[in-house]
């Protein structure tokens, strides 16, 4: 086996369905790279489906379950290649993923990068425009919630080595926050590039960790308590619009996807004494971040 150029890092918790598509589309990128499949605790044939795969470059790893940030971090300590990817079970890399986001790290100098993402069906067709990520500042955009940053960043980012020799690593708190707490990471210490062009297959599928709004209501607490522990909401006019669009998001979550009003009114009411020009702004629906 060659040297390993790029290790694509893929959690897996009862991903039997979709896992062997994910390795295929990681195998066809390079061939200097290694795919870590972490099977985290499955109780259907995951760590089968990964074992079957018949290419060296596929390691897997099976561990008690401890939730898909653990699952990240065990692929971090694992991974060997000067490059780092991550690649969620149920998701794809088109062809010419890896390829393009090396030239535009080589070419560039920067860090870190990301392109853009293809939302689809459980049958990887699309369903609709492509997630546009940001030609601006990154920290930002996630925090304001004004617009896409990284779509998708687990599925997405190309890093160099050095962002995780340091000691970045996956708040294993966080679940469905855990890919903006990452960005978040990556942007506050290190360059970036957006790439144009969608070069992620994202399925969305029904009964994902996004549409459980409770867990989408604590992630997003902590993630907004640990932006500001960590400098990033220090001017009192961002923090205030920062806060008030992460209320109104929880609010409107549960008043829109739950139809839960009496969990939606107090996140509702203290956006709008943050913020009451949010008293014009439609409710909408969540999208993948």
């Amino acid at each position: 086996m060659s040297a390993v150029r790029v290790s694509v890092i893929i959690p897996a918790y009862n991903a039997e369905r979709w896992l062997v598509t994910a390795i295929l589309s990681v195998l066809e990128q390079l061939p200097e790279l290694e795919v870590i499949v972490v099977n985290d605790g499955s109780t259907d044939g995951t760590s089968a489906a990964a074992r079957s795969m018949d290419d060296p470059r596929v390691v897997v790893i099976d561990k008690a379950n401890g939730g898909v940030s653990s699952a990240r971090n065990a692929g971090l300590d694992a991974a060997r290649g000067a490059f780092i990817a991550f690649l969620d079970a149920d998701d794809a890399m088109a062809p010419g993923n890896l390829l393009t986001k090396l030239r535009t790290l080589e070419s560039t100098g920067v860090d870190w990068v990301f392109a853009d993402l293809q939302p689809c069906d459980p049958d990887l067709r699309p369903t609709g425009p492509v997630m546009v990520g940001t030609e601006g500042d990154v920290l930002r955009t996630i925090l304001s919630g004004t617009g896409t940053a990284v779509p998708a960043p687990c599925s997405n980012f190309l890093a160099r080595r050095k962002c995780f020799d340091g000691g970045l690593r996956f708040d294993e708190r966080l679940s469905n926050a855990a890919d903006q707490d990452i960005a978040l990471g990556l942007a506050r210490s290190f360059s970036y590039r957006h790439i144009p062009g969608a070069l992620t297959l994202y399925r969305v599928l029904p009964g994902s960790m996004s549409k459980n709004i409770a867990l989408y209501q604590k992630d997003h607490l902590l993630l907004f308590s640990k932006a500001g522990s960590n400098g990033l909401l220090s001017d009192p006019a961002f923090k205030r619009m920062c806060m008030a669009n992460a209320y109104w998001a929880i609010g409107g979550s549960w008043w829109v996807n739950a139809g839960n009003k009496a969990k939606a009114l107090p996140f509702l009411l203290r956006a709008i004494l943050l913020r009451p020009q949010l008293l014009v702004r439609p409710f909408r629906a969540k999208r993948p971040s």
